[in-house]
């Protein structure tokens, strides 16, 4: 694995900015569409982290709580050039350990029909038929952890 340091972003921070870019970047410059345009008020209440390379922000993964048993896995977002390279498994694997560690006993997430395949991959199921969400086609799925 790259020589990656994950790190907390605090709402608000350089980082954060860096994160919203990142996540435009990946979610929604493809589609014609801008972040600026959304909500992000609901970021201030999750853990949001960060993969960085030598200081750079690669990708983001976000933890918020559905319920007691559930943890909610949102924007994993990875800059193209570092896709394929084992940087999506290892952001599940550490974002899981996280919810593991406070308690929770499944994770869920939207994921684009797109990348189905790769949540599969790693023990997700889909439990919802598909639906467009910001003209994406999404699915839900789950997992025991």
């Amino acid at each position: 694995m790259m020589n990656i340091i994950m790190k907390n972003i605090a709402y608000g921070s350089k980082e954060y900015e860096d994160s919203v870019d990142l996540r435009n970047e990946v979610f929604r410059k493809p589609w014609g569409l801008d972040i600026k345009n959304d909500d992000l008020s609901p970021d201030k209440d999750m853990d949001m982290y960060g993969a960085f390379l030598e200081g750079k922000l690669i990708a983001t993964v976000f933890l918020t709580e559905d319920d007691k048993e559930k943890a909610r896995i949102k924007n994993v977002a990875i800059l193209k050039e570092y896709r394929g390279t084992g940087l999506g498994r290892y952001l599940m694997d550490f974002i899981e350990n996280i919810a593991i560690e406070r308690g929770y006993t499944k994770a869920v997430l939207m994921g684009r029909v797109s990348v189905e395949d790769f949540y599969k991959k790693l023990g997700y199921k889909t439990i919802s038929e598909p639906r467009d969400y910001k003209t994406i086609p999404h699915v839900d799925m789950i997992k025991d952890l």
